[in-house]
């Protein structure tokens, strides 16, 4: 996409575009790729592994984009014995690693016989989150017992493929309609029973008039 320089009134070309760092209004440092390539990282050109820890004590909220990692075939031996003592061990590597012209914490794991390789947030990226918990509320022992059965009523295996993107087919289907012609209305929509949990709870089992 052209970028517009509004000082100039002009479009501005890729080759005319520099990377700078603000120090103060109107005052930059001019950096090119030249002074990228010198910063002293390890994480460079290669991905450096700190240290080895348990998936488990990763906060899901950290995950960010996912990668796959393969190996040059002259290094399949060292990559085989990495990918199966992790497997072995249930571990997981933290490492970093350099693009974008920025450095990417990330997670390296076994995944079907190679490495699957998880950017993450660093601390100061993520949220607090306290102020949005849910106030505390009193819950009855039914509404309890009522909740797990509508939750194990609804326990199914995992499988990826038999999920559908509705909206993209949705949006395809408006496509081709106005395309004919035709004039697509939305449905309407249903407005949940009002009541308090056990009753909806109720209604979803169809156990209406239980007590």
């Amino acid at each position: 996409m052209p970028k517009w320089c509004p000082v100039c009134d002009r479009a501005v070309e890729s080759f005319e575009l520099k990377k700078g760092y603000e120090i103060s209004k109107d005052q930059h440092i001019i950096l090119d790729e030249g002074d990228f390539e010198a910063l002293p990282l390890n994480s460079l050109k290669t991905i450096e592994v700190v240290e080895f820890v348990d998936g488990a004590d990763i906060d899901t909220r950290c995950y960010s984009d996912c990668y796959l990692l393969s190996c040059e075939d002259t290094g399949s031996k060292a990559f085989t014995l990495f990918l199966n003592v992790m497997t072995k061990l249930n571990l997981v590597g933290i490492a970093k690693l350099t693009y974008r012209d920025r450095e990417h914490l990330s997670a390296i794991q076994p995944y079907d016989g190679i490495m699957l390789l998880q950017t993450l947030h660093y601390a100061d990226e993520l949220r607090a989150y306290d102020e949005i918990k849910p106030r505390e509320v009193t819950i009855s022992e039914k509404e309890s017992d009522l909740a797990e059965s509508l939750v194990k009523a609804m326990i199914a295996k995992f499988e990826l493929a038999k999920y559908q993107n509705e909206y993209r087919e949705a949006l395809m289907q408006l496509i081709e309609a106005k395309m004919s012609g035709e004039v697509i209305t939305a449905p309407t929509a249903n407005k949940p029973p009002v009541g308090d949990v056990a009753d909806q709870l109720i209604a979803s089992l169809n156990l209406v008039g239980v007590k």
